[in-house]
């Protein structure tokens, strides 16, 4: 038998030969993949240099093109996908296109692809024919594979060779010691046998301890290919979904850990979460100067939406309808009116307080001679001065936070410490819309003076602000409503004996948070003005002669800042970290025009949509204490 029938039939008597190439264009949406599965490269085999032909009618696409299988490893158990197509091109490569499954792991693997995880597929392909094209140096020969046809293609993840471009796949060797150094980080290494035990072994058992050591590197490979696989998707995946890639793309590169990345993520999360609302609100300004915001005037933009509106008032109102356009481009809204943008609410942020004097020390100038003005009693907002607002979003926003910690353990000589991982969930934000409306007179509408501005304006803000802060505590959660603290399962609660806590009770709030670790923070109680007359002089210990009243010098209680405010209810008392508290407000007021509900009196109906959610990044860190049911 010449040469060439001698390696062909050696080559047949092994069967599967494979290469490795490279994936190309993966379609997510269409499912499909495009990959290039054979080249003219020269590649080093036993019994010399093999090159695989692409000449017209060399390679029999037959079995490709009959929907063959594509797999995972070349494990026919495997399967992930199908042969869509098979050609060979005019640069002299083997392309396809492969379909992948809907199962699982056809997901998984789509998706690897797609972010550039999994980069290579290894085809399987019998020689059918061959011949010897010259000899090298030192009796190398090189071989023309001239008939050969590929029947899979699979999707690898460690090349034996990765030195050049499209890499090489493991083959499994014939000799005992010719077992390739595969390139992965543990090689499993299989005792050689004494000199002379080798040369009794036979043939069979050659390859098989050839294909037990084959087995075992591929197995180790492929453990650290899925841990490596499965760290850098958490970190993509996570990158993406908190809208930062970047810091998800240097955390892979730079080879740290999952936990690391979250750490990390979390920690910039939580710097824009902790900024005051001043600064939040700047990424959904439009970029107004301080004095283009002073001189935007909510009373020029309600004359330009009135039906019988004069081209002069409308004209008048041009800055005021420029940035509502501009708003509802940055914010991907539009507006029922006018929206007025985040630059002109930061120079007059929602109020927290009534101001001393209340409006009726602003109003239209006496030499108008429109007369006096009292404004009625209001309860005081204090939330929103407490807790944290984020100002300007767009869409649901998702913050992740870390609701476990690792553990230490003691272990013996040698022994591995036991994994513990932290574990992280995500608190979650989705619009609810308010809405408030205030009435201006006919006569108000004309006025055209700073204070007639600034009523107008202070009032709509602070009704506003005054439901935001009740529905803080006590929104249902329903019915259109976001959910209040009350509402939420899960903080902690101390039942009061009577109508109003003594200071045991008080102090009982105080624990259960300590309890769980969270007596962190600028903590303070809020109440309303009944408790506070009640703490002022009911006694601490009722029962010793120290006097000692619940109400403390300096407005404190158990040593704690208090709130005072008449939106919550008679009895409650709530305690807690307020910087936990958060107030989520998507970009922009909606301002509209009623000019129809009042039209009898003459009179104006001021419409405000804003839109609100509420969440806490700590249950634990809030105590809810009222009566026994």
């Amino acid at each position: 038998m010449n040469k060439v029938a001698t390696r062909l039939a050696e080559i047949k008597k092994r069967g599967m030969q494979k290469r490795t190439a490279e994936v190309g264009a993966v379609d997510v949406d269409a499912r499909t993949v495009e990959l290039s599965f054979s080249s003219e490269i020269e590649v080093d085999r036993w019994y010399g240099i093999e090159i695989l032909s692409h000449d017209p009618g060399a390679c029999d696409l037959s079995r490709l093109n009959d929907s063959a299988a594509f797999l995972w490893g070349h494990n026919q158990n495997d399967m992930r996908g199908v042969v869509e197509s098979a050609r060979i091109d005019s640069d002299r490569k083997g392309r396809a296109l492969v379909r992948m499954s809907k199962s699982a792991e056809g997901e998984k693997l789509l998706q690897d692809m797609a972010d550039k995880i999994v980069t290579k597929v290894s085809v399987g392909y019998l020689v059918n024919g061959m011949r010897l094209i010259e000899t090298r140096g030192d009796d190398i020969d090189v071989w023309s594979v001239n008939a050969w046809q590929p029947y899979e293609i699979s999707a690898v993840s460690v090349p034996a060779d990765a030195s050049v471009g499209i890499g090489r796949s493991v083959e499994i060797p014939t000799e005992a010691d010719e077992v390739p150094a595969v390139q992965t980080s543990t090689v499993i290494d299989i005792p050689q046998p004494a000199e002379a035990t080798r040369k009794k072994m036979t043939e069979e058992e050659k390859a098989a301890a050839a294909a037990a050591a084959a087995a075992a590197n591929a197995a180790a490979a492929q453990r650290g290919t899925d841990t490596e696989r499965e760290r850098v998707r958490s970190i993509m995946e996570a990158g993406k979904a908190y809208a930062n890639p970047e810091l998800a793309a240097t955390f892979v590169s730079e080879g740290k850990s999952v936990e690391e990345f979250n750490r990390a993520l979390l920690a910039k999360m939580n710097t824009h979460a902790n900024k005051p609302l001043e600064e939040q609100v700047r990424g959904a300004e439009i970029g107004l100067t301080e004095k283009e915001a002073k001189s935007f005037s909510f009373m020029r933009a309600i004359r330009a939406q009135m039906p019988n509106a004069s081209a002069a008032e409308r004209a008048d109102a041009g800055f005021e309808l420029e940035c509502s356009r501009a708003a509802e481009k940055l914010y991907g809204k539009t507006a029922q009116g006018i929206l007025i943008p985040a630059d002109v609410l930061n120079q007059r942020t929602f109020a927290t307080t009534t101001p001393v004097g209340g409006p009726g020390s602003h109003l239209i100038e006496t030499q108008l001679l429109a007369g006096s003005f009292i404004d009625i009693l209001r309860k005081k907002a204090w939330l929103m001065g407490r807790a944290t607002t984020l100002g300007g979003l767009v869409g649901n926003i998702d913050i992740p936070r870390q609701n476990g910690s690792t553990s230490a353990y003691w272990v013996g000589e040698g022994a591995d410490a036991t994994a513990s991982d932290p574990s992280v969930d995500q608190i979650s934000f989705s619009p609810n819309t308010l809405a408030g409306r205030t009435e201006i007179t006919r006569r108000l509408m004309k006025q055209a003076t700073p204070d007639a501005e600034n009523l107008v304006r202070n009032d709509l803000l602070r009704v506003m602000a005054l439901e935001i802060d009740r529905a803080g505590i006590y929104a249902l959660g329903s019915a259109n409503q976001p959910q209040g603290l009350s509402q939420m399962t899960g903080i902690n609660a101390v039942p009061f004996a009577g109508a109003m806590p003594t200071f045991a009770e008080l102090v009982a709030m105080e624990t259960a948070i300590a309890m769980d670790n969270a007596d962190e923070g600028s903590m303070s109680y809020a109440f309303n003005a009944a408790f506070r007359g009640y703490a002022k002089t009911a006694l601490k210990f009722p029962t010793t002669a120290s006097g000692a009243t619940i109400w403390e010098t300096g407005n404190t209680v158990n040593g704690y800042a208090t709130n005072t405010s008449n939106q919550i209810v008679s009895g409650d008392v709530f305690f807690g970290n307020w910087a936990d508290f958060i107030i989520a407000m998507w970009g922009g007021l909606d301002l509209t025009v009623d000019p129809y509900s009042l039209s009898a009196s003459g009179g104006t109906r001021i419409v405000t949509f804003q839109e609100i959610d509420f969440n806490v990044r700590h249950l634990e860190s809030f105590c809810y204490g009222k009566i026994a049911a």
